[in-house]
């Protein structure tokens, strides 16, 4: 187990949401596994699930969601501490976050003499049905009503949605045969799904938003994140239909990322993409962390129920999510203004130190370059963090517009989820697997740039942009053509 090293401080928040391990069917715990190649043997019994939420009901937590495997959980420090009979303290880590920015972030830990060493998880000593509880991670995005419809004009080179992206991933063809991805339900867990004149403009088909966090609003997305990012998804996509989960608290934070992704799995939806990402060591620094191995078995799970699962690469970060086994990850490629492709330098790429013949990308779509990736102009609520940003770094639009020039891996994401669902209107059959297999098999190659870890793209599929740039038409006319 790794040892606990940072210093902690007291900076705990008052609601703290986790995950609880419930004694697993194989009689491994899920903190122990040492081969993820399927979840099932992790599942538990109904009624040994049963008997763990009852202990966390007693300790004052309220069960927000739950799966085979576990559930999560909500409440108080001291309702954690009397499930685990330790102590919920908090440490800062210097990590990546949006935008490409350095800052320190607060996570939390479990500690006491009866509690594992494995930071950020803990023990509930004496109840034999559960293996182990998890604190959730905060989690980085990848990265009102404004009074039109319709984006500023500024000098700076981007596209525009829907028209330019559909263009160039190669789905205004489909789009003309009446494939838009017509009632395929598309969950989405973000930041939140904020109403916007240019959805209502549209027409699109978006559920209501559902929060998780205590006291949060369905209708509020404080940073901008999600309602901006899912205007990727009609782009490929337009007749989708949208089920935004929102996992941030009430300052836009994901700090309930994986109650959100677990309840948006049991609504059995056809696509689940997300545009985020936990922070993890580096492979030098030991092995998968403890937390890791349960978000990714919970995250397999998820494909292991016919769910196409998209999760972003990251944008100079290493995580766990896209690495998963079966996980549909995107990576970046920038379209300069003749059309010429290179690989995004702000986008992640890497061959998975944990998972043998795993690639992250699998594919890509559309992301602008470093130092800010501003290519995509996109709608958000006027005067969330990301108009008030986004324009005090010169995108060119003001703080309280309601719109932004803003991509990385966070908006290739949720077109290669619009991509999904267009197949899945075609062949509502087809398996996640199978989905992939399209998608990567008709991607343009992308032979020049290098992406943000300096890993060069070269003929034929590479950790730069895994396949390539995803062609719509081409993996519409696969998936019509190839009997699986």
């Amino acid at each position: 187990m790794a040892t606990k090293t940072p210093s902690y401080e007291q900076n705990v928040p008052d609601t703290v949401f986790g995950y609880v391990s419930a004694r697993s069917q194989g009689g491994v715990p899920m903190t122990e596994a040492t081969t993820l190649t399927s979840a099932r043997p992790f599942h538990a019994d109904a009624d040994v699930r049963g008997r763990a939420e009852e202990h966390a009901r007693q300790a004052g937590l309220t069960v927000t969601a739950e799966s085979a495997l576990g559930f999560t959980v909500a409440g108080t420090p001291a309702a954690f501490e009397q499930l685990t009979t330790g102590t919920i303290v908090s440490y800062e880590v210097q990590q990546r976050v949006e935008m490409g920015r350095t800052r320190s972030v607060t996570h939390l830990d479990i500690v006491g003499e009866r509690q594992p060493s494995a930071l950020g998880i803990g023990a509930a000593p004496g109840e034999e049905s559960i293996e182990a509880v998890a604190l959730e991670e905060p989690r980085i995005p990848m990265r009102l009503h404004p009074t039109t419809a319709q984006p500023p004009t500024v000098d700076a080179f981007h596209l525009t949605l829907p028209d330019d992206v559909a263009r160039l991933l190669n789905a205004t063809p489909a789009h003309e045969q009446g494939h838009v991805g017509a009632g395929v339900r598309v969950a989405m867990v973000d930041t939140g799904q904020a109403p916007h004149a240019y959805f209502t403009a549209h027409d699109y088909d978006i559920d209501a938003t559902v929060a998780v966090a205590p006291g949060t609003s369905p209708d509020e997305d404080p940073v901008g994140h999600g309602t901006g990012e899912s205007a990727n998804i009609f782009a490929v996509a337009p007749g989708a239909r949208l089920l935004p989960y929102r996992g941030s608290d009430r300052n836009g934070n994901l700090s309930a990322a994986v109650t959100a992704f677990l309840q948006a799995k049991s609504t059995q939806p056809q696509v689940l993409t997300n545009s985020w990402g936990g922070r993890v060591r580096l492979p030098e620094d030991g092995p998968m962390p403890e937390t890791s191995r349960v978000w990714a078995l919970e995250i397999l799970d998820a494909v292991e129920q016919d769910i196409v699962v998209v999760f972003a690469a990251g944008n100079g970060h290493f995580s766990i999510e896209p690495q998963v086994p079966g996980v549909l990850s995107v990576g970046g490629v920038f379209s300069d203004p003749q059309g010429k492709l290179r690989a995004s330098d702000y986008t992640s790429g890497y061959a998975s130190p944990w998972f043998s013949g795993v690639v992250v990308p699998t594919v890509s779509g559309l992301v602008g370059l470093a130092p800010l990736a501003q290519y995509l102009m996109l709608p958000i609520p006027p005067g969330c963090s990301i108009d008030v940003d986004e324009s005090a770094e010169g995108d060119g639009t003001t703080r309280d517009d309601g719109w932004a020039l803003f991509s990385g891996s966070s908006a290739a994401a949720p077109q290669i989820a619009g991509a999904a669902a267009l197949l899945l209107q075609a062949r509502p059959g087809l398996k996640p697997a199978e989905v992939a297999q399209a998608l990567f098999k008709t991607a343009t190659d992308v032979t020049t740039g290098k992406n943000a870890f300096g890993i060069p793209a070269r003929r034929g599929p590479d950790e730069a942009t895994g396949a390539g740039l995803v062609n719509v038409s081409a993996a519409l006319d696969f998936v019509l053509t190839h009997n699986p």
